[in-house]
């Protein structure tokens, strides 16, 4: 039995005196170490790269107080007090590191997304072209973005995602972080309020009030012609109240198109020209048909680009027996109207002679 003790008492005395020995400040060390490493991850690079140079110094210190604990020559409680040495140092890296972790945190948590300007906005657009409604949000984080039309509570996206069967609807992230709804070749019912939100508790959010702005287009003149054959024929289109003037104004000669420059037609387009009444700029654009026949007479459409279509019915008269025909026709309905007021004068003159 005495044996057996001492035996056992011989193999504890190696186990704690051993190249494997573990000790009490080493299990302190690597526990403020791990601390530390999650402290350091947390921070900002800066800081972490600050720190990874003390983390740096302080892993050589420990090796060598590790390479002097596995030495069986050195002296054990010398190894014991550069252990708690660099325990105390890593437990002051981690308490300094704190108070700057908890303002990080602090400063996230304050950070909140925030309209950049007014919380309404107006955008004026043309019917025809693209509408472009902004969404003026900064500090977005993670958070997702709505548009939504307030005349029927419709979602129109949220993000990039579309929720709206109109392709015409787009939502875009413009370089400046800012989502902006896009409306292809705006209508007239397109008109009205919509309103961004923010996914926030409680809600951020912005309107735009979308206006669409509808030109008027006229030709000039009566909407029936009777011109001469051989005669110069000259039609005027004008539109009036666009924000900007038409690129081109297309005739049409029923459905047929009439090209710009051939050898009896000729279009010109006059632009920016001012309003008789002081209001604004007009543009007008003309087709000029020279030596009018019999074959020119019809409908004649001109189709500005940004605004509706006017038509006008031309007549070409052959010759002058053509323009007695339409001067006689013109004489007996003048007759017959003369006729009529002599017919009812009489009635009223006889009912006027029985009352006597």
């Amino acid at each position: 039995m005495r044996l057996w003790r001492n035996r056992s008492r011989s193999k504890m005395h190696t186990l704690e005196t051993g190249p494997w020995s573990v000790h009490g400040p080493q299990l302190t060390q690597l526990l403020l170490g791990g601390i530390l490493c999650m402290t350091i991850a947390s921070n900002t690079q800066t800081s972490a790269e600050a720190t990874g140079a003390q983390e740096t110094r302080a892993a050589s210190a420990s090796a060598s107080a590790t390479a002097i604990s596995f030495d069986g020559s050195s002296d054990p409680s010398s190894a014991s007090s550069a252990y708690s040495a660099t325990a105390f140092s890593s437990l002051a890296q981690v308490s300094s590191l704190l108070p700057e972790a908890a303002a990080l945190s602090a400063t996230a948590a304050l950070v909140e997304p925030y309209l950049d300007g007014y919380a309404t906005s107006n955008v004026t657009t043309q019917i025809g072209t693209h509408a472009y409604l902004p969404c003026r949000v900064k500090q977005l984080g993670n958070k997702s973005v709505s548009w939504i039309r307030l005349r029927d509570g419709h979602i129109l996206t949220v993000d990039r995602a579309v929720f709206i069967a109109d392709q015409r609807f787009l939502a875009i992230k413009q370089p400046d972080k800012y989502w902006t709804l896009q409306i292809k070749y705006v209508q007239a019912r397109d008109a009205g309020s919509y309103e961004c939100q923010v996914s926030t508790e409680p809600k951020v959010s912005a309107r735009v009030q979308l206006q669409v702005v509808v030109p008027r287009t006229e030709i000039l003149g009566e909407p029936d012609r009777y011109v001469k054959a051989g005669s110069n024929v000259v039609l005027r289109c004008i539109v009036r109240g666009a924000l900007e003037p038409p690129t081109f104004i297309m005739w049409y000669h029923g459905a047929e198109q009439l090209a710009a420059d051939s050898r009896r037609h000729r279009t010109q387009l006059d632009p920016n020209l001012p309003e008789a009444t002081g209001e604004g700029q007009s543009t007008i654009g003309s087709l000029i048909i020279e030596s009018a026949k019999k074959r020119d007479t019809g409908n004649y459409t001109c189709s500005p680009s940004n605004s509706p279509s006017a038509t006008v019915t031309l007549n070409i008269i052959n010759g002058e027996s053509s323009a007695s025909a339409v001067t006689s026709s013109a004489a007996t309905t003048r007759a017959y109207a003369l006729s009529i007021l002599a017919l009812l004068l009489s009635v009223i003159l006889i009912g006027v002679g029985h009352r006597t």
